[in-house]
């Protein structure tokens, strides 16, 4: 059984097994979904806002794509719940759970973003994908957030 994980009362993390189960999706009231998958597209049905965003995993995300993936997050995180998955919920998503909380809280720092989110699941973003969400912040904030390492 594919289990979605809570990070926050807002957002969730699974893998695309989990993020299939609707009607568990619905039971628990998420109203959105982000497939960060590479090809495998599908439709949630209308009781779902869905952003279909597929991303390479151990890829760097250009900044168009986290900038569009935070945004439809933020948006639908003030009217609901929002579910994040990849294949295995581990990487891709990982990371954009680590870039929302980044997001949501400005003096943490990866590291603090990470070790929160590992209370709730076991995630491990890949590198480059970590390096693409701090040069994202970066960017948008003008200063660099901590790149300690793993």
């Amino acid at each position: 059984m594919e289990k979605i994980y809570k990070i926050t009362d807002k957002l969730y993390v699974g893998s695309y097994r989990a993020a299939r189960r609707l009607k568990k999706l619905k039971k628990e009231g998420i109203n959105a979904i982000v497939n960060l998958m590479e090809k495998e597209k599908y439709d949630p049905g209308t009781d779902f806002n869905y952003l279909f965003k597929p991303l390479k995993d151990r890829e760097y995300i250009k900044f168009e794509d986290l900038h569009e993936i935070l945004d439809f997050i933020e948006k639908e995180t003030k009217k609901g719940k929002v579910l994040v998955h990849c294949h295995s919920g581990i990487s891709r998503s990982g990371g954009i759970i680590i870039a929302r909380l980044l997001s949501e809280h400005p003096d943490w720092t990866w590291d603090s973003a990470r070790k929160f989110a590992r209370t709730m699941r076991s995630i491990s973003p890949h590198p480059r994908i970590k390096e693409s969400i701090l040069d994202y912040f970066e960017k948008i904030e003008g200063k660099p957030r901590s790149k300690e390492r793993d």
